[in-house]
């Protein structure tokens, strides 16, 4: 990777970052080597996910457009959860490691989810689990079915009351 785009790197909180299969997620922070330049970047993934780019993976930054790309053959490699280590007296140390595993690029979102990222990505969220979400499908079925049983009530009731009070449902 040229100097260049190494320095370019350093200013990018928040960019989109982009794989070659679609959008990945969001530039967190940018990681520091000993000597001061950039070395990485943490990216928050679409689905909620800490990983860490290594500034040599970096294919393109596009600042005009916020956009960071990564090479195609690149690795997102999983970042562990941050520590707060013993203090000392110039205050708290805190360290942010991978846990050495590469994480597989998230689903790309569809056409919905994407315009949703895109107005509110601050609002990702955790991955969810796959038994923890219905299609929409199940939940218009579901819909409809809880509104046929709250109409055949109130029809049921009608005749009741009708019946209660007249002696007969006509």
């Amino acid at each position: 990777m040229a100097t260049v785009v190494r320095d370019k790197l350093a200013a990018c909180e928040g960019f989109r970052v982009e794989s070659p299969l679609g959008l990945l997620g969001w530039v967190e922070e940018t990681w520091l080597g000993s000597t001061g330049e950039t070395v990485a970047l943490a990216i928050r993934t679409i689905d909620g996910r800490d990983g860490l780019l290594l500034a040599e993976e970096v294919e393109s930054i596009a600042r005009e457009r916020e956009l960071v790309s990564m090479r195609g053959e690149s690795r997102l490699l999983e970042l562990d959860v941050p520590r707060v280590e013993a203090s000392s007296a110039d205050g708290l140390s805190a360290s942010w490691q991978t846990t050495g595993e590469v994480l597989e690029p998230p689903e790309p979102p569809g056409f919905v989810d994407r315009a949703l990222l895109a107005i509110r990505p601050w609002r990702l969220a955790p991955p969810t689990r796959p038994e923890a979400e219905r299609p929409v499908w199940q939940l218009v079925v579901m819909l409809y079915v809880a509104l046929a049983l709250i109409v055949g009530l109130l029809i049921g009731l009608d005749f009741l009351f009708a019946r209660l009070i007249a002696g007969s449902a006509v």
